[in-house]
């Protein structure tokens, strides 16, 4: 008979002290027969939090007090830190306590005073596991069949389940079918091989299966997508109503409004513009706790990549039900506002609503039409999208009126270069450089934001707790690096010195003609906070704006998804979730996004190798835009890639990282080479697994004279 659970936790040594399985059971005198019992019962105290489980089968007390709740980001030297959750730091972790904890898992961890004297953290449970698939090798025994992941951050070797038709020696991607918490250990199953040919959208599949991204629907909630109605009825003002969840107020959240003859924007009658910003409602397709909506807040975000998207949703949704036909009626989440002449936003309304749109127009179409594209304004060769010109020309009018009084009330405008891999006709990467912008994609953008300001101040306005969107000033360290580097630049750091977002938009602006203005440009964004969400409202740094929040991308983003029930439920005086769960999303959806991030970072990464890997031996001009102990990092002119300088290329004298760490320093001659350097270079390798691009330098150049003020 198995002791009492007040006998096993009162058996249990003094914190931060642990004991093994084995050492229990002697001292509680479980026979060996009920070990298996045993050790099942351990197990539900440590499901109940009520016992701490660490690495080597070893037990041990909880410090409630102590507890705190992150993400794992393990290291390849086989240590972690867990980035905690709302409190902005990283709490290191020991090989011993990590438990089974894999990286990028959700966990709880117990803190306190490591042997050095700093604050560490034992992990005590697992909340959620962050990678669900990754790339391994495949290898056969005669009594095992394993895979051996190739990121060293993940278990040696994994038990194979179902091998599929993976022989041994092959790359494949796996699923964890277990994890490392299972009495038998981890395992998985195949789900794909991978052929000895590198082409890109096999490489791209390589990387997203190691970052562990979720590929595959489950089948629930593609059974729930496809039960989804075809269409919304045509006649008559009522959208459908799931009828296997009908809302408190059936009546009111039937009726919407119809918007077919009413534009986007229209000149208001006493003077400025009326502004309407629809969203596709996809709230009311993707139920809360359904199988949908599950896997969508497992997911978070789509995922854009150069060759495809992960959806956040699938593509029934995503695609059909819940994106924008001309002449189709569509349910929407509206958004109706004034914007005066000053530029400020009033008397905004919100509803749910049936909207059919005119005409799918282009930026580039819009463009012309407006004058935006270097030419006079031209008429459209469509009748359809000429009679749509007072609605463009309003949005415009408005839309800068309104970009004046952000800049005005202060906002951070960087104008960065966004990379962009454009494609050849047979498939092939034709060049990574800037995607086009012009005033038409501006438009857009300020007709989201002020949706987006809108709907935070309706719930500011009411004190209800949301899905935040805040961006905190930036921190010290982060400034006094870019003071540092822009003397090392020779650019004045008049501005810098506890900058506001309008500050340092206009240093940045003064210094539009230097020659590396790019890279001040990316030194600015590398020295800010991140923005997160958060279920309080505080400020945004870079918009200037006392509260945000993202509204408008419901179809790719959760928090937008989450927003839009929120409304749902102010409008239909429906009793809303509590701070703390919404707490508890906004922390996922800031976990979700820098996975998305990163994902769409590996991949561009490695989009820029193959396209440099058709140019192995060409030269290239460029600029030293990072510096490592190692080497320095390059990015090619004119294009949006970089590669790597070791320093073991740099042979006319043996280099290290200086103090400040911002150049590489000769030990004979003094030579430096530091952030802003011009170089020729030469493209000697490309690595693609590790999208590594090796540079081989051939010149340094001088830099480029900066442009006098009326010269």
């Amino acid at each position: 008979m198995l002791p009492p659970d007040e006998d096993i936790l009162g058996s249990l040594p003094p914190t931060p002290r642990t004991a093994a399985l084995r050492d229990l059971a002697r001292a509680l005198g479980v026979d060996r027969t009920e070990r298996a019992a045993f050790r099942l019962r351990l197990h539900a105290l440590v499901e109940e939090g009520r016992l701490g489980r660490f690495r080597g089968n070893r037990y041990g007390r909880i410090d409630a007090e102590a507890r705190r709740t992150g993400t794992l980001i393990m290291t390849h030297r086989g240590f972690g830190f867990v980035n905690l959750e709302g409190e902005g730091e990283d709490l290191y972790i020991d090989s011993r306590n990590l438990g089974d904890a894999l990286h990028r898992d959700r966990v709880v961890v117990e803190t306190r005073e490591g042997n050095r004297g700093r604050t560490e953290g034992i992990i005590v449970d697992v909340l959620e596991r962050g990678t669900a698939t990754f790339v391994g090798t495949y290898r056969e025994a005669a009594r095992a069949r394993i895979v051996h992941p190739q990121d060293t951050r993940l278990p040696e070797h994994v038990i194979v389940e179902k091998p599929g038709n993976a022989q041994d020696g092959d790359l494949v991607a796996a699923e964890f079918t277990r994890y490392p918490d299972h009495p038998h250990g981890a395992a998985c199953r195949v789900i794909r091989v991978f052929s000895g040919d590198d082409v890109a959208s096999q490489e791209t599949d390589l990387v997203v299966h190691d970052l562990g991204l979720r590929l595959r629907f489950p089948s629930a909630a593609e059974a729930e997508a496809a039960s989804l109605p075809d269409r919304i009825p045509r006649g008559g003002d009522r959208a459908p109503t799931r009828s296997a969840r009908p809302p408190p107020d059936h009546r009111r959240s039937r009726e919407r409004p119809r918007l077919r003859r009413r534009g986007a924007c229209r000149a208001a009658a006493v003077g400025g513009w009326r502004l309407t910003v629809a969203i596709a409602d996809v709230s009311w397709y993707v139920q809360a706790d359904g199988p949908l909506d599950q896997e969508a807040s497992a997911r978070g975000f789509s995922v854009y990549l150069p060759d495809r998207v992960i959806p956040m949703l699938p593509h029934r949704l995503s695609s059909d039900l819940c994106s924008l036909r001309p002449e189709e009626d569509r349910l929407a989440m509206v958004v109706e506002c004034t914007i005066t002449p000053e530029g400020e936003i009033e008397d905004a309304e919100f509803a749910e609503a049936i909207i059919r749109s005119h005409a799918r127009f282009t930026y580039d179409r819009a463009a012309r039409m407006l004058g935006m594209m270097g030419a006079p304004p031209a008429a459209d060769d469509s009748p359809d999208f000429e009679a749509l010109r007072p609605v463009l020309e309003a949005l415009r009018d408005a839309t800068r009126v309104r970009r004046r009084r952000r800049r005005k009330r202060g906002y951070l405008d960087m104008a960065l270069p966004e990379p962009r891999v454009f494609f050849a006709t047979d498939g092939g990467i034709d060049d990574v450089r800037a995607s086009d912008r012009h005033e038409a994609h501006q438009m857009i953008e300020d007709a989201m934001l002020v949706a987006n300001e809108a709907t935070a101040e309706l719930f500011v306005r009411r004190h209800q707790a949301s899905i935040f969107r805040i961006h905190g000033n930036p921190p010290v360290d982060g400034l006094a690096r870019l003071r540092a580097q822009a003397t090392l630049l020779d650019v004045s750091i008049k501005g810098l010195g506890r900058p506001t977002a309008d500050g340092l938009s206009r240093w940045l602006a003064d210094l539009a003609e230097h020659p590396l203005f790019g890279l001040l440009g990316l030194l600015v964004l590398r020295s800010m906070a991140k923005a997160v969400y958060d279920e309080e409202v505080a400020p945004h740094f870079g918009l200037g704006a006392p509260a945000y929040l993202h509204f408008t991308s419901p179809i790719r983003r959760y928090p937008d998804l989450v927003v839009h029930r929120l409304l749902k439920g102010i409008l239909r005086r429906e009793q809303l979730p509590t701070t703390r769960h919404l707490g508890e999303v906004a922390d996922q959806c800031s976990r979700r996004e820098r996975v998305a991030v990163d994902a769409e970072r590996t991949v561009l990464d490695l989009y820029k190798a193959l396209y440099l890997r058709q140019h192995i031996g060409e030269s290239f001009e460029g600029v030293i835009v990072g510096v490592t102990g190692m080497g320095v990092f390059v990015q090619l002119q004119p294009h949006l890639v970089e590669g790597f300088v070791p320093v073991d290329a740099l042979d006319d004298d043996f280099y290290s990282l200086d103090d400040d760490g911002f150049c590489l320093l000769g030990r004979r001659t003094g030579n430096r080479y530091t952030i802003g350097d011009r170089l020729r270079v030469r493209v000697v390798s490309v690595e693609l697994r590790r999208r590594r691009v090796e540079l081989d330098l051939e010149e340094r150049l001088p830099r480029l004279p900066v442009p006098t003020k009326g010269g």
